[in-house]
């Protein structure tokens, strides 16, 4: 019998690297496996599902050697769903991916409808894609994939850009549908937590792009756990273990060590000298509201988290702060000074902005020059521009790529480098909108607590993050946002104490906060 899905001896080199993506590549997928891909930021993890659904070469180019065993009908989900749409509406979306099959057009009512609940897509079938939630856009992108019935399901992080609530959503419906049509499915996911349970299998890739480990997940984490650590390879916060045996067992591991972490509200030191005052604001987009009534005190060397569901208008809050979301009513200071009237050059030079896509800031062809371009606009010499991008590019492991495209990099890469480019002064105020998406655990706490130590020598951090343990670890003062609001601000243990708020805006506290809710634990706060 042939082989299914996979590859034999497979090698891939981008034209524009020196080095190879993945090496000598063997692996053999059964119909009806769900597997996991794992490794680090930049191991070849979408470059490996690409070529085994037939997207390298045939749409990118790269040197290919070794074979490729493909299936006929393949379906991707990417990170970004808006990247797959070409339509405007949720049933001319879907009734694209039927006409590829040509279904008469007289059966594709009926097929959508069906669609539609199979992905539990609850929406009116002519809606305007671009006004649904993160969550409802994955949803579509994946009723348009089965609606091609392919024979594989390829998924490259479908939860990247979904809150945790959403993020369960997905991973609940994926496992439903794996079980009610034995789909193949592969995914690369960098959160665990509710995929790696009903998977059939884990590979697992080093940074040189070769297989290290192939095996049953319970046995991966058993005997791989060291090079998972080594890797930078998120593990999962409670798989193998059962919840329910941690919360009604004291002695059980994971209890003990998640009771040590639940204690009293920690007392936070606070700058009293403001370094942005928002008062009575209101955001939004011709007639339509987003944020309103929003008063908020950011103190300096604080490290403030801006959190909150998609759609709740973080990331317009965030770009509000320099001005590159403008308000609609209502007042915002930066140093005592009208926001307003600050003039842009000497603006940029108190705030770094680093955006949720990071393809959204790159200037320059290399990566040492993207790093470098803010020296150069400053008229710094050669020789300080030379020292301190250096010294970030190793910091930011990105030193063999000096010489590579931006655009070229792993989505782990382009974000580190974001931040990088931001690191080059020392700015009084720094904004960050989900620095830590896609990366591999190892460089999330390096990137981590890098920041840590800027905000330690004076400067405020301002970030936007759906990593409720960052929250809860690094942040001074937490902003809730939900309906257009703030719903609270306080410390985070005040935040993730007060079950009726975390209930009500679908937040998933640490697990010691959960442990604790569990246990039916009473803390007045």
């Amino acid at each position: 019998m042939g082989i299914f899905l996979g590859c034999r001896d497979l090698s891939i080199c981008f034209y524009n690297h020196s080095n190879k993506i993945l090496s000598d590549i063997t692996l053999s997928i059964n119909k009806g496996e769900k597997v996991l891909i794992l490794g680090p930021s930049g191991s070849g993890k979408s470059t490996l599902i690409s070529a085994l659904a037939g997207i390298i070469p045939e749409h990118i180019e790269a040197e290919v050697s070794g074979e490729v065993f493909l299936r006929s009908n393949a379906g991707v989900m990417f990170q970004d769903p808006d990247s797959q749409f070409c339509m405007l509406r949720v049933d001319e979306e879907i009734a694209f991916s039927l006409e590829n099959r040509s279904i008469p057009q007289g059966e594709m009512d009926s097929m959508i409808a069906d669609l539609m609940d199979k992905v539990g897509l609850k929406v009116n079938k002519r809606t305007q894609i671009e006004l649904l939630s993160g969550g409802m856009k994955q949803r579509l992108a994946l009723a348009c994939l089965l609606a091609l019935e392919p024979e594989v399901l390829f998924f490259d992080e479908p939860t990247a850009q979904l809150d945790p609530a959403g993020r369960k959503e997905i991973f609940d419906l994926l496992k439903q549908i794996s079980k009610m049509t034995n789909q193949t499915m592969v995914f690369v996911e960098h959160v665990l937590d509710g995929c790696i349970e009903w998977m059939d299998r884990v590979i697992m890739l080093n940074e040189s792009g070769t297989i290290i480990a192939d095996g049953k997940p319970e046995e991966i984490l058993l005997n791989y756990n060291h090079e998972m650590a080594e890797a930078g390879i998120w593990r999962p916060k409670i798989f193998p273990y059962n919840w329910m045996d941690v919360v009604e067992n004291d002695a059980h591991p994971l209890s003990i060590k998640l009771s040590k972490m639940i204690e009293t509200e920690p007392q936070v030191r606070i700058n009293r000298d403001v370094l942005i005052r928002i008062e009575n604001v209101e955001i939004g987009y011709s007639m339509k509201t987003i944020l309103k009534d929003i008063n908020i005190n950011i103190h300096k060397g604080e490290w403030v988290s801006i959190v909150g569901a998609n759609g709740s208008g973080k990331s317009t809050l965030l770009k509000s702060l320099i001005r590159l979301e403008s308000i609609k009513r209502g007042k915002i200071s930066f140093q005592n000074k009208d926001l307003k009237k600050w003039k842009d050059r000497e603006l940029y030079e108190q705030a770094g902005f680093v955006f949720q896509n990071p393809e959204l800031q790159f200037l320059t062809d290399t990566v040492f020059d993207e790093i470098a371009f803010g020296g150069w606009q400053r008229n710094w010499t050669e020789k300080q521009i030379n020292t301190k991008t250096i010294q970030l590019l190793q910091e930011f492991g990105l030193q063999i790529y000096r010489n590579v495209h931006p655009f070229t990099l792993s989505l782990g890469q382009k974000r580190r480098l974001s931040v990088a480019t931001m690191l080059l002064f020392d700015q009084p105020l720094l904004l960050l909108d989900e620095p830590t998406f896609g990366q591999d655990e190892k460089t999330a706490h390096e990137l981590i607590n890098r920041l840590k130590k800027i905000q330690e020598q004076g400067t405020t951090i301002v970030m936007v993050t759906h990593d409720m343990d960052i929250v809860d670890t690094y942040s001074d003062q937490v902003i809730l946002l939900n309906k257009g609001r703030v719903s609270y601000q306080g410390t985070p243990y005040g935040l993730f104490s007060k079950l009726d708020i975390v209930s009500e805006t679908k937040i998933i506290p640490p697990l010691h906060y959960q442990l604790m809710y569990a246990r039916k634990e009473r803390v007045i706060v």
